[in-house]
């Protein structure tokens, strides 16, 4: 670990809510379950192992050289454990997991492509082939399949014997060094006379990299995933980084100052436009390189705000300038290891700050490299977001076990007195509460159901105007420009409809999810009182949280039409006649369009349509136990013992126990 470790405990403020809100809900579980049944302390105890093991996602990602591992180093105290600032030849994707569980004594797993991933790498050259392959790009085909079979020949020859074994397996050690990492992945030249024979070995067959670290700075888990540069050239990156970036909370995107705002830089907006606003940081790296950062950060933030726009991507996302160089500096306490141009320019920065430019304190490094900002920013986004949506899943569920204690204390108490009277309609208590789990899973089937044609059918709607009015466009265009040159439709406008679609399916889901999840929550609490009457007092049962609509991050993949590239001009050269034009180009547009949606039905909107029937079947089950344990009373009485070991009994009934813990869960208790 780096000599000032302690700094990256900066911007820890922002998690305090986070952290006292767990803490409370974890002492209002545990007096709960002092008074609970078995059944009741195991849910509950699983609750608090939500909260326990809550870790949150972050994951990085940019153009190669950008700085993005350098950043990563630093967050993980570790300046030079993942290789960086050297040329790619690797496409491992790379997480960190700080302060979480580690399976036995695990510190290193790296997992391999199975044989299918690495068949459709080496046989149909991966994503780029994909799309070569469908804008009938023959000769760019020709290209791929050449890089493709020398990569898998080196490949082959490196590992010998030992290729097919490790397809699809995983390694995995005690521990983890700069050899063992470079070893798996590597990121350099192979020419490079400073790289072991060793270093890169299993690298083009490694999928993803994970190292388990602690570090008592942070004061919860996080996952830090540094993605592959995305200008690679079988797109394997893109397709590894999207899938790294599916279920992250926070998203830093991060730029060099140099050169900001490139085409690649758009790419990704395309990407990460897909994301809430807050979820986004835009990290301007390497300001240390700027002549006079003073004067040109203005600037270039002003081009970022800029490019957002045009991006559909609100200003108010968070854009922090920095410089990896100088946190790394402050971090080891060594700032003899800038060189004379990266002090240059701290100076320059430190005077406009009004710091002792003659007298830099490691401190003001620190400050000055956004390394505080980012962190802040980040834990305030984690606090706000997952954070946050844990904290009302956990106090839901609370308040309802604390509602269900309370219904098996009450249903005890008459069946000792013998004044147990079911109002059930002429139904046993198992037929009432089947009757109603069984008609809310066919609801529920039924509205995803639903959910799912009417967002499918707009989609489909949104992929035909599309490809009316990009055939349209080119027939427009040979007419009055003819048959020279090369043109090209931005499918900008297409993905602004998917996206709209996509937000609109959400918003009735959340409107329909919830009132579905209400009047099941509102039947469940009829059972109760119907089985015990008036005696329960101001009762209620909690409908479920409806669950999260993650971004619709297929959107933002790379189709053909995107590609700026000499298929095009190759693309029209083999072709003659407007007739001929319009109609490859619309089996063009109509191929590429329905690869989008595909995406977004398969990753997206199942998920989400099964978390919903989930939720709902976990509640009902967990209802469906509470009641039957109560028509059978006898099975379904409280602990006395564990009662008096807490030492609870004398002070407060278990009934007036429960009326606080309602209280303090936020339900007015009787």
């Amino acid at each position: 670990m780096a000599r000032n470790i302690h700094l990256l405990a900066t911007g820890n403020e922002a998690l305090d809510p986070l952290n006292d809100a767990f803490g409370g809900l974890n002492a209002t579980i545990d007096q709960l379950t002092a008074i609970a049944d078995a059944r009741s302390s195991a849910r509950l105890a699983k609750l608090k192992s939500r909260m326990d093991e809550f870790t949150a996602n972050v994951t990085f990602v940019g153009q190669v050289k950008a700085g993005k591992s350098s950043l990563v180093n630093i967050m993980a105290g570790r300046p030079g454990l993942l290789p960086s600032d050297v040329n790619p030849w690797t496409s491992v994707a790379t997480t960190l997991h700080v302060n979480t569980r580690t399976p036995g004594d695990t510190k290193a797993k790296f997992t391999f492509f199975d044989h299918d991933e690495w068949q459709n790498l080496t046989a149909g050259g991966g994503r780029l082939g994909e799309l070569a392959h469908r804008a009938g790009a023959d000769d760019e085909m020709d290209d791929i399949r050449k890089q493709v079979e020398d990569m898998k020949a080196r490949s082959e020859e490196r590992l010998g014997k030992h290729f097919d074994l490790i397809m699809g397996q995983s390694h995995s050690y005690d521990y983890f060094d700069d050899d063992l990492v470079q070893r798996y992945v590597c990121m350099g030249d192979e020419d490079d006379p400073d790289i072991s024979a060793d270093s890169g070995r299993f690298a083009d067959v490694t999928k993803t990299a994970e190292l388990y670290l602690d570090i008592p700075q942070y004061p919860m888990a996080i996952n830090l995933s540094d993605t592959p540069g995305v200008n690679d050239t079988f797109m394997v990156r893109e397709q590894i980084t999207l899938r790294s970036l599916r279920g992250s909370e926070v998203c830093v995107v991060v730029m060099a100052a140099s050169q900001a705002l490139t085409t690649m830089d758009l790419a990704l907006m395309r990407m990460i436009s897909q994301f809430e606003n807050r979820q986004i940081i835009l990290f301007i790296n390497r300001i240390d390189e700027l002549h006079d950062p003073v004067r040109e950060v203005p600037e270039i933030r002003d081009r970022v705000t800029e490019m957002l726009k045009q991006s559909s991507i609100n200003t108010e996302a968070g854009v922090i300038f920095g410089s990896a160089l100088w946190g790394e500096a402050a971090l080891t306490g060594d700032s003899s290891m800038l060189t004379d141009h990266a002090a240059s320019s701290l100076n320059k920065l430190c005077v406009a700050a009004g710091f002792d430019s003659e007298n830099i304190e490691l401190e003001h490094i620190w400050a000055l490299s956004g390394l505080p900002d980012l962190l802040l920013s980040i834990n305030e986004r984690i606090a706000e977001g997952a954070g946050a949506r844990l904290c009302n899943k956990v106090r839901n569920r609370a308040r309802n076990m604390a509602s269900q204690i309370r219904a098996t204390s009450v249903a005890k108490t008459l069946t000792d007195t013998g004044t147990m009277v079911y109002d059930l309609d002429g139904k046993t208590p198992e037929d009432a509460i089947r009757t109603v789990a069984n008609d809310y899973e066919h609801r529920a089937t039924e509205l995803t159901g639903k959910l799912r044609d009417k967002v499918m059918q707009r989609l489909a709607r949104t992929e035909e105007n599309f490809i009316k009015r990009a055939t349209e466009s080119l027939i427009e265009h040979i007419e009055q420009h003819g048959e020279d040159g090369t043109w090209q439709y931005d499918p900008a406008g297409f993905r602004a409809l998917q996206k709209s679609a996509y937000f609109n399916f959400a918003r009735a889901m959340r409107k329909e999810v919830g009132a579905l999840y209400a009047s099941a929550a509102h039947d469940i609490e009829a059972v109760y009182r119907n089985m015990l009457g008036q005696h329960l007092g101001e009762f209620a049962i909690e409908p479920p949280i409806v669950p999260n609509v993650p971004p619709p991050l297929a959107i933002g993949r790379t189709i053909a039409l995107d590609l700026q590239s000499t298929w095009w001009r190759r693309w029209w050269q083999r072709r003659r006649g407007a007739a001929s034009y319009a109609a490859d180009y619309t089996r063009l547009v109509a191929s590429e369009a329905s690869s989008i949606t595909k995406d977004i039905e398969e990753n997206q909107i199942a998920a989400v349509l099964e978390n919903v029937r989930a939720s709902l079947a976990e509640f009902m089950v967990e209802q469906q136990e509470t009641l039957l344990g109560i028509s059978q009373s006898a099975q379904a009485q409280m602990d006395e013992e564990a009662l008096k070991a807490a030492g609870l009994k004398a002070a407060k009934t278990p009934d007036e126990l429960l009326g606080d813990i309602l209280k303090d869960l936020g339900t007015e208790a009787a």
